[in-house]
């Protein structure tokens, strides 16, 4: 389950959306999430939500994982959203008195608490649906391609794979811990909770050290080259940015519209 979340196994898969050059991925989402951050209607960021879960739910990823990604965001969210009901506003729209406090709701804080989880999805949203069609190595490539840092690219490449040797450890030593009842009690899951912690950051240390040891005398010299090898604009990457450019102008045209 957590291995299908968090890796690009799905972006692995064959369909009509992971064929599309990452490049043309890349520059769609980052301009549709502009456009979503700038927006001032509350239906610009959900027909992102609502045509990016439609695509994803086109190639078959499930559901579960969809909701297990948006749980996180939407959760921070929600604390957000009660707070701008409650004090942000001057037009009063509930009041409740809940053990001896005056609860006041308003208005433009239940419009403004829509609107910012309206954004985190539609965002979020496209994210996910970038992560799900595009494997990280060719997100990586294109990055480089875009004269992004190469420190950067190297800490993003190293941290993604290195994340999920980190948690088999951890789950490793979790399962010895339950063999040993170290979950038995409130007391004891504690303890064990910070034995996992502290021993998967010392692993995590020595793996590390080993790693670049190793490294260094391979002749690494801070850049990792060929990722993967530079595609050319096909066709169909061309169709694809047209239809990208058509649903970013629409996006446009929705968000500057007046209330």
């Amino acid at each position: 389950m957590l291995n299908e979340v968090f890796s690009d196994c799905f972006a692995q898969r064959r369909n009509y959306l992971t064929e599309i050059d990452a490049r043309s991925k890349m520059l769609f989402v980052a301009a549709a999430i502009i456009i979503i951050v700038l927006s001032r209607h509350l239906y610009v960021p959900l027909i992102v939500f609502f045509v990016s879960l439609i695509f994803l739910l086109g190639i078959k990823i499930p559901p579960k994982i969809i909701l297990f990604r948006l749980a996180a965001p939407l959760s921070i969210t929600g604390v957000i959203f009660l707070t701008q009901i409650f004090f942000y506003g001057k037009i009063i729209l509930f009041k409740w008195s809940l053990f001896g406090f005056n609860l006041v709701g308003y208005e433009e804080g239940l419009y403004r608490g829509f609107l910012i989880m309206g954004k985190v999805l539609g965002t979020v949203s496209l994210v996910i649906f970038l992560s799900m069609t595009t494997p990280v190595n060719k997100l990586l490539n294109s990055a480089r391609w875009f004269k992004v840092s190469n420190t950067w690219i190297e800490v993003a490449m190293f941290s993604y794979r290195y994340i999920f040797v980190l948690l088999e450890d951890a789950i490793t030593i979790r399962n010895a811990q339950k063999v040993r009842l170290g979950y038995s009690s409130l007391a004891r899951s504690l303890r064990s909770f910070g034995e996992l912690m502290g021993l998967t950051v010392i692993r995590a240390y020595d793996r590390s050290i080993a790693i670049y040891e190793s490294m260094m005398l391979r002749g690494y010299n801070g850049i990792t080259r060929n990722i993967v090898r530079e595609e050319k604009f096909r066709i169909k990457d061309v169709i694809a940015v047209i239809i990208f450019i058509v649903i970013l102008t629409s996006l446009l045209v929705l968000s500057i519209l007046p209330h």
